[in-house]
């Protein structure tokens, strides 16, 4: 298998048809394309612990707020388990282990009670012994929560892509055998090890690549845009004091021109000939203006901010980017493909689906991308 082999066959096929909901939440969480997609919300999905580890991986993502993951692991602490007489359910589901130490890995400046968890998470453990791929899962979960890095018994795959995911510093080593995991079982059809081997695959390509992405073409723009995504969960927006003196401090995204000065700093360091505000060709009495242009791509990226919701709004951001699409990538501008870059101020994730695949399928369109507001910046 060469390397466009591998990732076709890790990326190509993804089916979340019945996957677990807290499955798809760690699914989205290791994954930088799974990532993308609309959040895992869960709602009324009848398992209440998996409630509770959707929201420790939504928590770590940045998407959600901490109350009721809070209320999840006070009902979880009040349990037993391990007490014979009753089926375990939560105790020896290690993806949702995960998932709770993750969220208590987000709340850790918080005084939080764990040692009921570091207990459980210890007969977990034990119990899973004979599962290497989901025993993992409750190592990693101890681990996480002890704020420790993971150890040598833990999987390579699952390590470097929760490592990954985390912004941690990960092994040379450990991502190179973790990397022919993913050349060995590159077809494997489990869900939670599929978005690993994806998680591990652009880890490594970015360890090789480190991204001065001289010679790159348009699908490489896409894939910077894309993951801003991911790294929103580091975004300053601060609840409360972190530093002494210094008070809590929220970046906020108040129209297109912030929007447009975060794409700039992100992509100007990889694409140096990058233009704002460039003028482009006449059309009768107007002068188009591209918000940001790559011209050796003749690629531009046009950010629009969409700040109320309902049809007649969606239907109008369709109107305008149409629009756009018809002035820049005339004859003579010197463009000929268009990323439409929205920052979605209501979360009308259902309405993606609609919204992308119209637009993309108009001459020129190379990607719509579609940025929801974090749930932190609710405040």
């Amino acid at each position: 298998m060469d390397i466009v082999d591998i990732k076709q066959a890790i990326y190509d096929g993804w089916d979340d048809k019945d996957v677990p909901p807290h499955v798809l939440a760690f699914c989205r969480f290791v994954s930088p394309k799974l990532r993308l997609l609309p959040g895992v919300e869960g709602g009324t999905i009848g398992v209440p612990y998996q409630q509770t580890a959707i929201n420790g991986f939504n928590l770590t993502l940045g998407q959600d707020d901490e109350k009721e993951f809070l209320a999840g692991v006070e009902h979880l602490s009040g349990r037993s388990y391990f007490t014979g007489g009753k089926a375990e359910r939560f105790a020896i589901d290690g993806v949702a282990l995960l998932g709770v130490a993750l969220g208590y890995r987000a709340l850790q400046q918080r005084d939080v009670d764990t040692s009921w968890f570091l207990e459980l998470v210890e007969k977990s453990i034990d119990a899973l012994n004979d599962d290497p791929w989901y025993g993992g899962f409750a190592r990693a979960a101890k681990l996480v929560v002890l704020n420790k890095p993971f150890d040598e018994e833990m999987d390579d795959v699952l390590s470097v892509s929760i490592d990954s995911a985390l912004g941690r510093q990960i092994c040379k080593d450990r991502r190179a055998n973790a990397w022919q995991s993913v050349l060995e079982n590159a077809e494997d059809s489990d869900p939670s090890r599929k978005a690993a081997f994806q998680g591990v695959y652009e880890a490594s390509v970015a360890a090789l690549a480190r991204l001065p992405v001289h010679g790159a073409g348009v699908p490489e723009l896409v894939e910077v845009l894309e993951g801003i995504a991911a790294s929103m969960s580091h975004w300053t927006f601060e609840t409360k004091q972190r530093v002494k003196s210094v008070e809590p401090e929220q970046w906020r995204m108040m129209h297109e021109y912030h929007v447009q000065n975060l794409l700039w700093t992100v992509l100007r360091p990889i694409f140096p000939d990058l233009e704002d505000e460039e003028s482009l060709k006449k059309l009768g009495h107007t002068t188009p203006r591209a918000d940001l242009g790559v011209p050796s791509l003749g690629a531009i990226v046009e950010v629009k901010f969409l700040r109320k919701k309902g049809q007649s709004q969606l239907k109008k951001l369709t109107d305008e980017i149409a629009a756009d699409r018809s002035l820049y990538l005339r004859d003579g501008t010197g463009y000929n493909s268009m990323i439409a870059f929205v920052w979605d101020e209501c979360r009308q994730t259902e309405e993606y689906r609609t919204l992308k695949n119209g637009l993309e399928s108009l001459d020129g369109i190379e990607k719509v991308i579609l940025l929801p507001k974090p749930a932190k910046m609710d405040v």
